[in-house]
């Protein structure tokens, strides 16, 4: 049966910001996450699916949406074959050394992201532009829940997710075939992780996709004796030691702010969420 309860803590965000929600429940079953949905629509509330927090920012101390956490049971099923069942709340770095240990390809360039397999399919994340490698290119099928409707599974060509509030993608077959490794691909991700990413401060990544490097830098500049801002290290890269969210949701709001007044395009990779 469904718990509906409050939250207190700076959990649910790679950011680690201090929150409060009104309500807040732990999905340990597909049924939990129909009967949330159908509690968010009888109270009139957004849903918001949290998984690791590793995409998303809270821009105030008091949540408004109703928060769904992923806690169902942590699976990875061998079907045979290549393929194999994942469960959505198995972290990615742990699906990653299982998937090594066993001599498969896998998305080992997730390595340095927090956060669950859910997630990752929601966002379809991936390597970046230069790469173009995405964890899309090793599904086979997902099954969620949408909405009050119940459980569904859809085959990739049908999928197109992208973060729609009313879906909890509950588990995925993937095709990770054999292979050989000259080097631990977990390791060297890491590595370069190191070297090329900002793991200083809390933080969720890449702030953006499509963004003006000009007003990225100059906005940097402003926040530099902030307690949050861009990253020195990383232009395209929020960071955050504050314990409230308000010096955070101002940096972005700048460079919202900045962007419509040049008339320049910003896309946000981080869910922001009231």
């Amino acid at each position: 049966m469904l718990n509906v309860g409050k939250y207190r803590g700076r959990n649910l965000s790679g950011f680690r910001t201090f929150n409060t929600a009104k309500y807040f429940a732990e999905i340990t079953s597909p049924q939990d996450a129909v009967e949330a949905f159908g509690f968010a629509c009888e109270k009139k509330l957004q849903a918001f699916v949290l998984g690791g927090g590793s995409n998303v920012f809270f821009k105030n101390t008091r949540i408004k949406s109703f928060i769904l956490r992923n806690k169902l049971p942590k699976e990875i099923k061998y079907l045979g074959g290549d393929r194999f069942e994942i469960s959505s709340s198995v972290s990615m770095i742990e699906l990653l050394k299982y998937m090594y240990a066993q001599s498969r390809e896998c998305c080992y360039y997730l390595a340095s992201a927090p956060c669950q397999v859910g997630g990752a399919i929601a966002m379809n994340a991936g390597s970046g532009i230069a790469e173009n490698r995405t964890i899309s290119d090793y599904i086979e099928s997902v099954s969620f829940v949408e909405g009050v409707r119940g459980i569904f599974s859809k085959r990739k060509p049908e999928l197109g997710f992208s973060y729609r509030n009313d879906v909890f993608i509950t588990s995925a077959v993937f095709k990770f075939p054999k292979t050989e490794f000259a080097e631990n691909p977990i390791s060297a991700r890491l590595e370069w992780a190191k070297k090329n990413q900002d793991l200083t401060a809390p933080n969720c990544g890449s702030l953006c996709n499509l963004y003006d490097a000009r007003i990225m830098s100059f906005t940097r500049s402003m926040f530099r004796c902030m307690p949050a801002g861009i990253s020195k290290k990383k232009l395209n890269w929020a960071y955050n030691n504050a314990k409230n969210p308000i010096a955070l949701r101002m940096c972005l709001a700048t460079l919202t702010m900045l962007h419509r007044i040049f008339g320049k395009k910003i896309k946000y990779e981080i869910k922001i969420i009231e």
